[in-house]
């Protein structure tokens, strides 16, 4: 039987002690590789939920628009608030507050953006401009809405002292119209008394004068009349005075040509024809059965 050279042995160990070590590090080679590939993909699916976020961020700010002359926005938002308001002062606080709340929660976004690329451990160059360009943004439309809200302060304290003038015109205009029409019904306003001659002496609206022996005395007004016991007329308003007799006469001075009695069903009724000329006289004593 032949013996094997110890030299054979020792290259047999040793080739066996290299491949295994060959297979081991083969072995650790592919596992890392696979971890390799799956941080890869974990890393791509970080970037490309990354990307979308930042889009819809994007979104949200460019969903915010000022004018050029930084007055006036309009918000996707608010659309049909603007529908609801009243007013348009209403319509620029809502815009205003819209806006407001729509800068916070963006700026909450990118904030919860940045902790979970940081915990992620994602640190991509390209990423980290895009987050710092949208903080950029999001601080320009911080400042326009800081503007904007400065001019709305300042137009709701003028228009608050508008407000204020306006009522205080207003009611200085009341007073004056009240003031006016209380001068037209002081104006326009006649009082006078219908009765027969017993009727008319009572109330001391008349007194008789002259005649002898209680014979052919006249009835004259006695030229103090109480107004408080006398009928009122608005002459803008009334210009017929109905009297329940057949016969009466007006003792009072006012011109002939300004009324005419009339029958009317039975009875008289005095109506005026020229009421300025009519009025001139305030006060009016009808006698009956005259």
């Amino acid at each position: 039987m032949n013996k094997v050279s110890p030299l054979f042995s020792v290259i047999i160990v040793v080739l066996l002690a290299v491949g295994t070590f060959l297979f081991i590090q083969n072995r650790r080679s592919a596992e890392a590789l696979r971890a390799l590939e799956a941080q890869e993909e974990t890393t791509r699916t970080r970037y490309a939920q990354a990307i979308d976020e930042i889009a819809a961020i994007q979104d949200s700010l460019n969903a915010i628009v000022f004018s050029d002359s930084g007055t006036t926005m309009r918000s996707s938002a608010v659309t049909e608030e603007q529908r609801l308001s009243p007013t348009r002062g209403d319509e620029t606080l809502a815009r205003v507050a819209e806006l407001r709340a729509g800068i916070e929660r963006t700026r909450e976004r990118i904030q919860q953006l940045e902790d979970r690329l940081k915990a992620s451990g994602t640190r991509i160059a390209g990423l980290e401009r895009m987050v710092a360009r949208l903080k950029r943004e999001l601080t320009g439309k911080e400042e326009q809405v800081a503007t904007l809200g400065t001019q709305v302060d300042s137009l709701e304290t003028h228009v608050t002292g508008l407000t204020a003038t306006v009522v205080e015109k207003e009611t200085i205009i009341a007073v004056k119209d009240s003031t006016l029409e209380e001068r037209r019904r002081e104006l326009g306003t006649i009082y006078y008394a219908v009765g027969s001659r017993n009727e008319l002496m009572k109330t001391g609206a008349v007194v008789a004068r002259g005649g002898v022996l209680g014979l052919g005395k006249t009835i004259d007004p006695s030229g103090k009349l109480d107004e408080s016991s006398l009928l009122r007329m608005d002459t803008d308003q009334q210009t017929e005075i109905p009297i329940a007799a057949t016969k009466a006469r007006v003792l009072t001075a006012q011109p002939t040509t300004s009324y005419v009695l009339e029958p009317v069903n039975g009875q008289l009724v005095l109506r005026i024809l020229d009421v300025q000329e009519f009025r001139k006289i305030r006060h009016l004593v009808i006698l009956t059965n005259a």
